[in-house]
């Protein structure tokens, strides 16, 4: 049987959080959400091939993504920032470090690119860019808070390979399964079944394209822990929801919301109370100390 470790690999929602996302409490209906982060993960993807990132580094970055915005609402923080921050931390998980300076330009130029506006550079050292940079470094905190520092990511390629090897599937099939793994890194599936059980349905939905008859005594996908047939159709229909997506424009939801920006000075705030707090105690606890001392002793 064929399983992940629960070690590594922690982060999934139920059903029904799936549904009642932060965003949906604040009013942004589902085809708006399935969309904008599509444009998101999209972002990432374009990103990652200017920054000639191997492919690891773009499934953990739009993992990371998920992850952020089942915790999170897209009014609270824009998905070209979120998909910013998602890049650089997946580059230094992966081990595949690139300055934040090349990040910010190759998602800017990804959003040029994906929204049809020419080519336009930044200029380096200039109030905006410097601007950008602090929220880009800023997105990054809040994210590793939101995920208690704990941000390791499994895809589900290196699963369907071996499903694919044990199970003697035709090597069409499993670059079909392949592909279909990186389009389910678009979807939210990340956030709601293992890796292991990603692969299968990505096997399942490759067999049902090309026509391949799968092993039914037993059936196949025991192999996977958790696996069944309704997992595996609903993985699929997630799947081919993506690809009806015919049009991912780009929606300025944040707006309406806190940015991190504001969540910085919230924090220098709350951070400067605590400072004061401790420094009133600090005096309270010397006057007392001082007031009990026996200083006729002492010389």
């Amino acid at each position: 049987m064929i399983h992940s470790s629960t070690a590594v690999d922690n982060f999934y929602i139920s059903a029904d959080a799936a549904v009642a996302t932060p965003s949906r409490a604040h009013d942004v209906d589902e085809e708006t959400e399935f969309v904008q982060r599509i444009y998101g993960t999209s972002l990432i993807r374009s990103a990652c091939s200017l920054l000639r990132s191997p492919l690891s580094t773009v499934i953990t970055a739009q993992t990371l993504l998920h992850r952020f915005y089942s915790k999170r609402s897209l009014t609270e923080y824009d998905v070209k920032l979120v998909a910013t921050a998602s890049i650089a931390l997946a580059c230094k998980l992966e081990e595949k470090d690139r300055k934040l300076r090349d990040v910010l330009n190759a998602t800017l130029r990804a959003a040029q690119r994906h929204e049809g506006r020419p080519r336009s550079m930044m200029a380096i050292n200039t109030p905006p860019w410097e601007e950008l940079k602090t929220d880009a470094k800023n997105m990054e905190m809040v994210m590793l808070r939101e995920f208690g520092f704990f941000a390791q990511v499994m895809p589900p390629h290196p699963f369907a390979y071996t499903l694919g090897i044990n199970l003697e599937l035709d090597m069409e099939l499993l670059k079909r399964a392949w592909v279909l793994c990186n389009d389910a890194s678009m979807t939210a599936l990340c956030v709601r079944y293992k890796p292991a059980i990603i692969a299968c349905g990505c096997i399942h939905l490759a067999a049902k394209q090309t026509g391949f008859a799968m092993p039914s005594q037993p059936p196949w996908y025991r192999l996977v822990e958790g696996a069944s047939k309704k997992v595996l159709d609903i993985i699929a229909t997630s799947i081919l929801a993506f690809h009806a997506v015919e049009k991912v424009e780009y929606v300025d939801l944040s707006g309406r919301g806190r940015g991190p920006r504001r969540l910085e000075r919230e924090d220098h705030d709350r951070g400067r109370r605590r400072s004061r707090s401790r420094s009133r105690a600090d005096r309270r606890q010397r006057q007392r100390r001082d007031s009990s001392r026996d200083y006729g002793g002492v010389r």
